[in-house]
């Protein structure tokens, strides 16, 4: 039997919990065309709800999903969008598809499990330009709406404002395409699309993935483990809630664990949920370790205070008792800890963004 609780990779169908009301507006808006940008801290399911509802649409869209996470230069990105535009054309012929989709310049074409383009050194400039084009020569090829999926796209303006005004003018005259921006980095995605100065100012509509609702979890959570024989009443689900603090992928990873505890025993009590949870956080102890010493001191103390609970850190109170002498250097830490990804806020508070290494920090340092 599988395991039930599926986390490190975007999941679909009954392994998705479920964000019913974010997927059904997001529907609407891809099958509509506005264009839609998705931010949340890392590891919230973005892209599990974008694949979600991909999936749900069916045939009745395209899909286009280009990863930005590693693309380096714009020969790299024109090549991924020219590549997933080349493999959803469909014509048994593949270098009449070659001839329609591309005008300027004619790239080489890899098959094997997947298809691949690849652009020639020196026509960088034009296959970017061109590549640009393709989702609206492909919506109008195949008299379907086309979904192009931008995933990591704060990754993107690393490339230069002028790779996202190139990008913003020709996207801007695509009728038959809706386009997903999804990224991790709040404040660079708000940059991108909040700020008057920038090309992508108010391009689509904005939606902040929250966590999932606990209610909703807590359903999924109990008939995940009753649907596979394990017994497990409210308050064992209400538990493993607090402890992850309601984090999807989190709360998966480590209901993953009680999953193979749960089938030797049959049931799981709180003892069980809260032994577990220790023995994860303790095993993580090397990595958290190397975390921490990368750390200059008044990040450290910032982390620690912010695991601790502590709310107002700009406070005379905080200043005092983590010794700080001014505002500025609590300020500056908090960025830097946003920018490794290790806080995120959320509701206008800092949180870890791990809660086992919430847990790591308490532990090892005290509760103050």
């Amino acid at each position: 039997m599988r395991n039930p609780f599926i986390y490190a990779e975007p999941v679909d169908g009954e392994n998705f919990a479920d964000r019913k009301r974010e997927l059904e507006e997001l529907k609407t808006e891809m099958l509509s065309g506005q264009n839609v940008i998705i931010y949340s801290p890392r590891r919230f399911g973005k892209s599990s709800l974008v694949h979600n509802t991909l999936l749900e649409l069916g045939d009745k869209v395209i899909p286009l999903w280009i990863d930005c996470y590693r693309v380096l230069t714009k020969k790299e990105l024109a090549e991924k969008i020219a590549s997933e535009a080349i493999k959803n054309w469909k014509t048994r012929d593949i270098l009449e598809s070659v001839k329609k989709l591309f005008r300027t310049v004619t790239p080489k074409i890899s098959l094997g499990e997947n298809v691949e383009v690849e652009f020639s050194i020196g026509e960088e400039e034009r296959a970017f330009e061109e590549s640009l084009k393709l989702p609206q020569r492909l919506a109008e090829h195949s008299k379907k709406r086309v979904v192009v999926v931008f995933d990591e796209f704060q990754e993107i303006a690393e490339l230069g404002n002028q790779v996202l005004k190139k990008m913003r003018s020709e996207f801007q005259w695509h009728k038959e395409v809706t386009y997903v921006f999804i990224g991790s980095k709040q404040s660079m995605m708000e940059k991108i699309f909040r700020s008057a100065q920038s090309p992508f100012y108010n391009f689509g509509r904005h939606l902040i993935l929250k966590k999932i609702p606990l209610e909703e979890f807590r359903e999924f959570i109990m008939e995940k483990f009753h649907s596979t024989g394990i017994s497990l009443k409210d308050e064992i689900a209400d538990r493993i809630l607090e402890l992850t603090d309601g984090h999807p992928y989190y709360t998966q990873k480590f209901c993953h664990e009680l999953w193979y505890l749960g089938k030797l025993k049959g049931t799981l009590t709180l003892n069980d949920v809260d032994e577990a949870f220790s023995k994860l956080v303790v095993e993580s102890d090397a990595s958290y370790i190397e975390i921490w010493d990368s750390l200059p001191l008044s990040q450290k103390k910032v982390l620690l205070a912010i695991a601790r609970g502590e709310k107002d850190l700009y406070s005379t109170n905080f200043l005092a008792r983590y010794e700080f002498r001014s505002p500025s250097p609590v300020q500056y830490s908090v960025g830097a800890l946003r920018e490794k990804e290790l806080v995120h806020r959320i509701n206008g508070v800092y949180e870890i963004s791990d809660p086992f290494m919430r847990y790591w920090l308490v532990w090892r340092f005290g509760g103050g």
